[in-house]
């Protein structure tokens, strides 16, 4: 009998052996889970438990293969928790290209440290976290890990492939709930991908299997705007010991304004009378909210605090007074509560910032953000105000904040509202040069730019820079321009009209090109800035310009008169769906010519199939932007 146990137990650890070894093979993989990945998930399980409105039990399971060195950041081997939440089991293996066990790891190997993100002041967030160097490729690492948390507010969404170059042989996720509170679910992306989602009477089962990898391809949306997955929120749940409910917009907004934005906005007598001083001789609102934000600018600084309920309630604004920090939410309330004061109604407003523009979905409640800002009414419109910068002009948030939907609170609920769009026509940069050319084919300078819109967000850190960082800043803008030297440098931002102007002079000894006696002088002194994309002959992702704009240059270029322009070129027109092009250049006087070019681009996004033109367009204007005209020896 012991030898037929002993024979068992040695067959069942065998198979379970060969089962595991054949499971992490890279020989059992197919060539296209290989292909366009730099790590492959073999096998993940995740389980949410929610079935009590104020617990959520977790537990993941996830086996990834990793191809190379650009997969190590795939592993995902950690796990956040804080005072609310409880690491209950943490635990990892690794295994050799053939499934073969070479590392093992408990809880007691994995890193503990504080998840600051660098400039919290406060945060009570942590993080444990496996500290693994391969010493050779491929290897799996299998993770699996369980917390429980007394928060239901932030159920996880669901990434069957988490990224570009990774791709996914299986991956399940199951929400288990109580049907009196059955979770709303959002699926976004699914479609062409082997993906199902099944619903019980207690429970959500999301499969996915064998996903490949997808390519990374220039001008595609933003990537979580392309990845398939499921989003899941409870009608009512727990944050951190506070109920909530929101089975929309409107209700939610409602709780955050009682639970979350209630009894934070007292502030001092002292202030008060300060506030009332500073907005006496104004009459209108905007005008009283453009003193108070002036006034926060220069009273309070951002550092983020990562504290409170869930890192959602704002400190209070006396306290933000007093010590004169604080968040985005903290400056946010303590706006509010100054503008509250002096009469001016304005809107708490929660979004997710950030030059890729992340929507809220308006028909999907949901506790999610990454920022908070104010809005204040003007009529039909609404004014955003970025309070946590000390720097931008009233009434502009930049791409930080523009063109998205985000949720409002007022006094009767949650809204979403969109936030400022930018044309291509209001993004304007302006350049008016006067260009001397000598017969050494050296040039000297003197360019005038003027940036609006958006162009403005791109040019309003330079009055902060030192002269030598700011050298650094234009010799990158002109990296075209070999040996330039910049003269001298006047900025100037006006903050009341939201314009940003630069004044250079500059001299480039050698800046035209020799051809026997003859120069090659580039009429595009200052915009050649157009970079073509590389081809993608089988291209997947939609078309996607992020940003319009337009560039206007106007150039007056003196000639030496020893020297003659050959001839000039043609002008040219171009314009189609992504936007236009045209320059001209024409002779003003004798020895004068003057330059003109004018570019915009206009944001969209477009079929997979309208890529190639796309490129040609800008290949195109690339070629024009390096036109060329021929000086030769005055002879007359």
């Amino acid at each position: 009998m012991r030898k037929i146990v002993a024979l068992s137990l040695f067959l069942a650890s065998f198979v379970t052996t060969f089962s595991q070894e054949a499971q992490f093979s890279i020989s059992e993989l197919s060539k296209e889970l290989t292909e366009n990945a730099n790590s492959i998930l073999l096998d993940e399980k995740i389980e949410i438990d929610v079935t009590e409105n104020d617990r959520m039990r977790y537990s993941n399971y996830r086996a990834v293969m990793v191809l190379n060195k650009k997969g190590n950041n795939n592993t995902d081997a950690y796990v956040h928790y804080d005072d609310d939440t409880r690491v209950k089991d943490l635990e990892a293996w690794v295994y050799d290209a053939m499934g073969n066990e070479i590392a093992h790891f408990k809880e007691r190997d994995f890193k503990d440290i504080s998840a600051s993100d660098g400039f919290s002041i406060y945060n009570d967030d942590r993080v444990k976290h496996l500290d693994y160097t391969p010493t050779v490729y491929p290897y799996t690492l299998v993770f699996k890990s369980e917390k429980e948390s007394n928060t239901t507010a932030f159920i996880p969404r669901w990434f069957p492939i988490g990224g570009y170059y990774t791709s996914t042989k299986n991956s399940e996720f199951v929400v288990k709930f109580n049907p009196n509170n059955k979770p709303r679910i959002l699926k976004q992306n699914l479609d062409g991908y082997n993906i199902s989602v099944t619903e019980t009477p207690n429970s959500f089962v999301c499969t996915a299997n064998n996903i490949t990898g997808i390519r990374y391809e220039d001008y595609s949306p933003y990537y979580k705007n392309i990845l398939p997955h499921v989003k899941f929120s409870l009608n009512n749940f727990y944050l951190k010991g506070v109920p909530g409910s929101g089975k929309n917009w409107k209700e939610f907004g409602s709780w955050m304004d009682k639970k979350l934005l209630a009894k934070v906005s007292n502030l001092p007598p002292a202030t008060i009378a300060k506030a009332k001083q500073l907005v006496a001789n104004e009459t209108t609102n905007l005008g009283k909210a453009k003193k108070i934000y002036e006034y926060l600018q220069n009273k309070v600084r951002y550092i983020s605090v990562q504290i409170g309920i869930g890192g959602w309630k704002p400190m209070l604004a006396e306290d933000v007074d007093k010590l004169s920090y604080g968040d985005c939410k903290a400056l946010t309330n303590y706006t509010k509560a100054l503008l509250d004061v002096v009469g001016v109604p304005s809107y708490y407003t929660v979004l997710y910032a950030g030059e890729d523009e992340v929507d809220f979905n308006s028909e999907f409640s949901i506790l999610e953000g990454n920022h908070a800002i104010l809005g204040i009414p003007d009529g039909d419109d609404i004014v955003w105000l970025e309070c946590t910068s000390q720097d931008v002009p009233f009434g502009y948030g930049g791409n930080h904040i523009d063109n998205r939907d985000v949720l409002i609170v007022t006094p009767e609920g949650g809204k979403i509202v969109r936030t400022k769009s930018y044309t291509y026509k209001e993004n304007l940069e302006k350049n008016v040069a006067e260009v001397s050319v000598h017969v050494t084919g050296s040039v000297e300078a003197h360019v005038t730019t003027v940036s609006k819109g958006l162009q403005y967000d791109d040019k309003i850190y330079l009055e902060k820079l030192d002269t030598d960082d700011l050298e650094k800043r234009y010799k990158q803008k002109w990296g075209h321009i070999n040996g330039f030297v910049i003269e001298s440098v006047q900025l100037n931002n006006n903050k009341d009209d939201i314009v940003f102007s630069e004044k250079l002079s500059i001299t480039i000894p050698n800046y035209c090109s020799s051809i026997g006696n003859d120069l090659l002088f580039s009429l595009n002194v200052f915009t050649q800035s157009v970079n073509v994309p590389p081809r993608f002959p089988n291209r997947k992702q939609k078309l996607h310009i992020a940003e319009g704009f337009t560039e206007s240059d106007t150039v007056t270029i003196t000639i030496d008169e020893s020297l003659a322009v050959d001839s000039l070129p043609e002008a040219v027109s171009i314009e189609n769906k992504f936007g236009s092009y045209a320059f001209s250049v024409s002779e003003i006087s004798n020895n004068t010519l003057q330059y003109t070019r004018t570019y915009t681009l206009k944001k969209g996004t477009f079929p997979a199939t309208d890529y190639k033109q796309y490129r040609s367009f800008l290949r195109r204007i690339s070629k024009m932007d390096q036109a060329k005209i021929l000086l030769t020896q005055n002879t007359k």
